[in-house]
Protein backbone atom coordinates (compact mmCIF):
# COMPACT_ATOMS: atom_id res chain seq x y z
CA UNK A 1 0.00 0.00 0.00
CA UNK A 2 1.11 3.57 -0.69
CA UNK A 3 1.47 4.46 2.99
CA UNK A 4 1.95 0.99 4.45
CA UNK A 5 -1.64 0.94 5.69
CA UNK A 6 -1.36 4.33 7.43
CA UNK A 7 -3.50 7.45 7.32
CA UNK A 8 -3.63 10.72 9.23
CA UNK A 9 -6.72 12.49 10.53
CA UNK A 10 -6.43 15.00 7.69
CA UNK A 11 -6.15 12.25 5.06
CA UNK A 12 -9.15 10.41 6.48
CA UNK A 13 -11.16 13.65 6.52
CA UNK A 14 -10.26 14.13 2.87
CA UNK A 15 -11.94 10.78 2.23
CA UNK A 16 -15.01 11.93 4.11
CA UNK A 17 -14.19 10.01 7.29
CA UNK A 18 -14.57 12.62 10.02
CA UNK A 19 -13.49 12.43 13.67
CA UNK A 20 -16.61 10.66 15.07
CA UNK A 21 -16.37 8.00 12.33
CA UNK A 22 -12.65 7.55 13.05
CA UNK A 23 -13.42 7.05 16.74
CA UNK A 24 -16.05 4.47 15.87
CA UNK A 25 -13.72 2.57 13.54
CA UNK A 26 -11.06 2.45 16.26
CA UNK A 27 -13.65 1.15 18.72
CA UNK A 28 -14.76 -1.69 16.42
CA UNK A 29 -11.20 -2.60 15.39
CA UNK A 30 -11.26 -1.32 11.81
CA UNK A 31 -8.48 1.15 12.62
CA UNK A 32 -5.70 1.22 15.21
CA UNK A 33 -4.22 4.41 16.63
CA UNK A 34 -0.43 4.38 16.23
CA UNK A 35 0.38 7.97 17.19
CA UNK A 36 -1.81 11.00 17.84
CA UNK A 37 -3.65 11.74 14.57
CA UNK A 38 -2.08 8.71 12.85
CA UNK A 39 -3.91 5.39 12.33
CA UNK A 40 -3.11 2.04 10.76
CA UNK A 41 -5.22 -0.65 9.15
CA UNK A 42 -4.99 -3.95 11.08
CA UNK A 43 -5.13 -5.69 7.68
CA UNK A 44 -1.56 -4.54 6.97
CA UNK A 45 1.12 -6.35 9.03
CA UNK A 46 3.28 -4.09 11.24
CA UNK A 47 6.81 -3.44 9.99
CA UNK A 48 9.82 -1.22 10.60
CA UNK A 49 8.83 0.79 7.52
CA UNK A 50 5.29 1.27 8.82
CA UNK A 51 6.41 2.34 12.29
CA UNK A 52 8.97 4.78 10.88
CA UNK A 53 6.47 6.35 8.47
CA UNK A 54 3.85 6.61 11.23
CA UNK A 55 6.31 8.59 13.35
CA UNK A 56 7.19 10.84 10.41
CA UNK A 57 3.49 11.51 9.71
CA UNK A 58 2.98 12.32 13.39
CA UNK A 59 6.00 14.65 13.60
CA UNK A 60 5.02 16.56 10.47
CA UNK A 61 6.65 18.05 7.39
CA UNK A 62 10.42 18.01 7.28
CA UNK A 63 10.78 15.04 9.62
CA UNK A 64 13.05 12.20 8.59
CA UNK A 65 13.83 8.77 10.09
CA UNK A 66 17.35 8.80 11.54
CA UNK A 67 19.99 7.16 13.73
CA UNK A 68 19.10 3.56 14.71
CA UNK A 69 15.82 3.68 12.79
CA UNK A 70 17.65 4.76 9.63
CA UNK A 71 20.15 1.94 10.18
CA UNK A 72 17.29 -0.57 10.38
CA UNK A 73 15.73 0.82 7.20
CA UNK A 74 19.07 0.54 5.39
CA UNK A 75 19.36 -3.01 6.84
CA UNK A 76 22.56 -2.13 8.68
CA UNK A 77 23.29 -4.06 11.87
CA UNK A 78 24.04 -1.04 14.05
CA UNK A 79 22.79 -2.64 17.29
CA UNK A 80 21.85 0.63 18.93
CA UNK A 81 19.68 0.63 22.03
CA UNK A 82 16.01 0.01 21.27
CA UNK A 83 14.77 3.43 22.31
CA UNK A 84 11.87 3.68 19.87
CA UNK A 85 11.65 5.38 16.49
CA UNK A 86 14.32 8.05 15.99
CA UNK A 87 13.70 11.16 13.90
CA UNK A 88 15.32 14.41 12.93
CA UNK A 89 12.70 17.14 13.22
CA UNK A 90 13.11 20.80 12.16
CA UNK A 91 14.58 22.76 15.04
CA UNK A 92 11.67 25.13 15.48
CA UNK A 93 9.40 22.23 16.50
CA UNK A 94 9.53 20.03 19.59
CA UNK A 95 6.97 17.20 19.34
CA UNK A 96 7.00 14.72 22.20
CA UNK A 97 5.97 11.10 22.42
CA UNK A 98 7.41 8.34 24.63
CA UNK A 99 7.70 6.03 21.61
CA UNK A 100 9.79 8.49 19.58
CA UNK A 101 13.28 9.90 20.14
CA UNK A 102 13.23 13.37 18.59
CA UNK A 103 16.50 14.97 17.46
CA UNK A 104 16.02 18.62 16.60
CA UNK A 105 17.95 20.09 13.69
CA UNK A 106 18.10 20.58 9.96
CA UNK A 107 18.67 17.73 7.50
CA UNK A 108 19.61 19.09 4.08
CA UNK A 109 18.55 17.62 0.78
CA UNK A 110 21.96 15.95 0.34
CA UNK A 111 21.32 13.95 3.49
CA UNK A 112 17.77 12.84 2.62
CA UNK A 113 16.69 9.69 0.83
CA UNK A 114 13.44 7.75 0.36
CA UNK A 115 13.04 4.04 1.12
CA UNK A 116 9.65 2.75 0.01
CA UNK A 117 8.09 6.20 0.54
CA UNK A 118 9.68 6.66 3.98
CA UNK A 119 11.98 9.72 4.29
CA UNK A 120 15.27 8.59 5.82
CA UNK A 121 18.74 10.01 6.31
CA UNK A 122 21.39 9.03 3.76
CA UNK A 123 23.77 6.17 4.63
CA UNK A 124 26.62 8.64 5.20
CA UNK A 125 24.52 10.83 7.50
CA UNK A 126 23.24 7.73 9.32
CA UNK A 127 26.81 6.58 10.03
CA UNK A 128 27.75 10.03 11.33
CA UNK A 129 24.66 10.10 13.55
CA UNK A 130 25.13 6.65 15.09
CA UNK A 131 28.83 7.37 15.68
CA UNK A 132 27.62 9.61 18.52
CA UNK A 133 26.23 6.58 20.39
CA UNK A 134 28.28 3.64 19.05
CA UNK A 135 31.95 2.83 19.38
CA UNK A 136 34.35 -0.03 18.80
CA UNK A 137 33.25 -3.09 16.89
CA UNK A 138 29.54 -2.15 16.43
CA UNK A 139 30.45 1.16 14.77
CA UNK A 140 33.20 -0.40 12.66
CA UNK A 141 30.84 -3.18 11.55
CA UNK A 142 28.18 -0.65 10.50
CA UNK A 143 30.80 1.38 8.62
CA UNK A 144 32.20 -1.67 6.81
CA UNK A 145 28.68 -2.83 5.94
CA UNK A 146 27.64 0.38 4.14
CA UNK A 147 30.99 0.52 2.32
CA UNK A 148 30.89 -3.14 1.27
CA UNK A 149 27.36 -2.75 -0.10
CA UNK A 150 28.31 0.42 -1.98
CA UNK A 151 25.76 2.57 -0.14
CA UNK A 152 28.31 5.35 0.33
CA UNK A 153 32.06 6.03 0.18
CA UNK A 154 34.75 6.83 2.76
CA UNK A 155 35.21 10.29 1.23
CA UNK A 156 31.48 11.07 1.51
CA UNK A 157 31.39 10.01 5.16
CA UNK A 158 34.56 11.94 5.92
CA UNK A 159 33.03 15.16 4.61
CA UNK A 160 29.83 14.91 6.63
CA UNK A 161 31.01 15.88 10.17
CA UNK A 162 32.69 19.03 8.87
CA UNK A 163 29.49 20.16 7.18
CA UNK A 164 27.38 19.33 10.24
CA UNK A 165 29.21 21.22 12.93
CA UNK A 166 32.91 20.50 12.67
CA UNK A 167 35.32 18.11 14.35
CA UNK A 168 33.76 18.68 17.77
CA UNK A 169 30.58 16.87 16.78
CA UNK A 170 29.86 13.86 19.02
CA UNK A 171 31.47 10.75 17.58
CA UNK A 172 33.41 12.63 14.89
CA UNK A 173 36.77 11.69 16.42
CA UNK A 174 36.13 7.95 16.61
CA UNK A 175 34.69 7.91 13.10
CA UNK A 176 37.68 9.83 11.79
CA UNK A 177 40.05 7.30 13.40
CA UNK A 178 38.22 4.36 11.83
CA UNK A 179 38.38 5.99 8.41
CA UNK A 180 42.06 6.86 8.82
CA UNK A 181 43.07 3.26 9.53
CA UNK A 182 41.14 1.90 6.53
CA UNK A 183 43.45 1.12 3.62
CA UNK A 184 41.89 -2.00 2.14
CA UNK A 185 38.71 -3.53 0.76
CA UNK A 186 35.67 -3.44 3.08
CA UNK A 187 34.94 -6.39 5.32
CA UNK A 188 32.03 -8.47 4.06
CA UNK A 189 30.49 -9.59 7.37
CA UNK A 190 30.33 -8.88 11.10
CA UNK A 191 32.57 -11.92 11.66
CA UNK A 192 35.21 -10.50 9.31
CA UNK A 193 35.16 -7.23 11.26
CA UNK A 194 35.69 -9.17 14.49
CA UNK A 195 38.57 -11.17 12.96
CA UNK A 196 40.14 -8.03 11.51
CA UNK A 197 40.05 -6.28 14.90
CA UNK A 198 41.70 -9.27 16.58
CA UNK A 199 44.46 -9.50 13.96
CA UNK A 200 45.01 -5.76 13.97
CA UNK A 201 45.14 -5.70 17.77
CA UNK A 202 47.80 -8.43 17.69
CA UNK A 203 49.94 -6.39 15.29
CA UNK A 204 49.17 -8.66 12.33
CA UNK A 205 48.27 -6.84 9.13
CA UNK A 206 47.10 -9.20 6.38
CA UNK A 207 45.68 -8.21 3.01
CA UNK A 208 41.89 -8.31 3.07
CA UNK A 209 39.90 -9.90 0.24
CA UNK A 210 43.03 -11.10 -1.54
CA UNK A 211 42.47 -12.61 -4.99
CA UNK A 212 44.55 -15.69 -5.82
CA UNK A 213 44.59 -17.74 -9.04
CA UNK A 214 44.50 -21.55 -8.64
CA UNK A 215 43.67 -24.24 -11.20
CA UNK A 216 42.44 -21.69 -13.75
CA UNK A 217 40.07 -20.18 -11.19
CA UNK A 218 40.25 -17.06 -9.05
CA UNK A 219 39.49 -17.39 -5.35
CA UNK A 220 39.16 -14.57 -2.85
CA UNK A 221 40.71 -15.07 0.58
CA UNK A 222 39.28 -13.18 3.56
CA UNK A 223 42.73 -12.40 5.03
CA UNK A 224 46.04 -13.31 3.46
CA UNK A 225 49.80 -12.94 3.79
CA UNK A 226 50.63 -13.50 0.10
CA UNK A 227 54.42 -13.72 0.51
CA UNK A 228 54.03 -16.54 3.03
CA UNK A 229 50.97 -18.15 1.43
CA UNK A 230 49.07 -18.11 4.71
CA UNK A 231 45.38 -17.17 4.87
CA UNK A 232 42.61 -16.87 7.45
CA UNK A 233 39.10 -17.80 6.33
CA UNK A 234 36.10 -16.66 8.37
CA UNK A 235 33.52 -19.43 8.45
CA UNK A 236 30.06 -18.06 9.19
CA UNK A 237 26.80 -20.02 9.11
CA UNK A 238 25.53 -18.17 6.03
CA UNK A 239 28.61 -19.12 4.03
CA UNK A 240 27.39 -22.69 3.58
CA UNK A 241 24.22 -23.07 1.60
CA UNK A 242 23.70 -26.82 1.57
CA UNK A 243 25.43 -29.82 0.03
CA UNK A 244 26.49 -28.20 -3.26
CA UNK A 245 27.97 -25.20 -1.49
CA UNK A 246 29.79 -27.50 0.92
CA UNK A 247 31.28 -29.47 -1.98
CA UNK A 248 32.37 -26.24 -3.67
CA UNK A 249 34.03 -25.08 -0.43
CA UNK A 250 35.93 -28.38 -0.11
CA UNK A 251 37.14 -28.19 -3.73
CA UNK A 252 38.20 -24.59 -3.24
CA UNK A 253 40.15 -25.53 -0.11
CA UNK A 254 41.79 -28.48 -1.88
CA UNK A 255 42.90 -26.25 -4.77
CA UNK A 256 44.39 -23.69 -2.39
CA UNK A 257 46.25 -26.32 -0.33
CA UNK A 258 47.56 -27.94 -3.53
CA UNK A 259 48.90 -24.54 -4.55
CA UNK A 260 50.85 -24.34 -1.28
CA UNK A 261 48.52 -22.22 0.83
CA UNK A 262 48.09 -22.78 4.57
CA UNK A 263 44.51 -21.98 5.60
CA UNK A 264 43.56 -21.11 9.19
CA UNK A 265 39.76 -21.34 9.59
CA UNK A 266 38.04 -19.20 12.22
CA UNK A 267 34.46 -19.18 13.51
CA UNK A 268 32.43 -16.76 15.61
CA UNK A 269 32.97 -18.98 18.67
CA UNK A 270 36.74 -18.93 18.09
CA UNK A 271 36.67 -15.14 18.19
CA UNK A 272 34.41 -14.82 21.21
CA UNK A 273 35.41 -17.72 23.48
CA UNK A 274 39.12 -18.27 22.65
CA UNK A 275 40.43 -15.24 20.74
CA UNK A 276 43.96 -15.68 22.13
CA UNK A 277 44.06 -19.29 20.91
CA UNK A 278 42.98 -18.17 17.43
CA UNK A 279 45.66 -15.48 17.28
CA UNK A 280 48.32 -17.97 18.37
CA UNK A 281 47.21 -20.37 15.63
CA UNK A 282 47.75 -17.63 13.09
CA UNK A 283 51.16 -16.73 14.54
CA UNK A 284 52.19 -20.38 14.43
CA UNK A 285 51.11 -20.71 10.80
CA UNK A 286 53.08 -17.61 9.88
CA UNK A 287 56.18 -18.84 11.71
CA UNK A 288 56.01 -22.23 9.98
CA UNK A 289 55.66 -20.56 6.61
CA UNK A 290 58.57 -18.22 7.31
Amino acid sequence: MVQHGLATNAQLAGLGIMAPAVTHRVRVGELERVFPRVYRSPLVPPSVLQRALAAVLWAGEGSVASHGTAAALWKVDARTADAGVELWVPGERAPRNPAVVVHRGAVTGNDRRMIDRVPVTSPARMIVDIAAVLDGEPLEAALEDVLHRGLTTPATIERRPASLGGSGRAGAGRLRRLLAQRDQAPAESRLEVKVWRLLRGAGLRPVRQYAVRCESRTFRLDFAWPNLKVAVEAEGFVAHGGRLAHVADRRRLAALVAAGWSIVPVTWDDCTTDPEVFVERVRAALLRAA
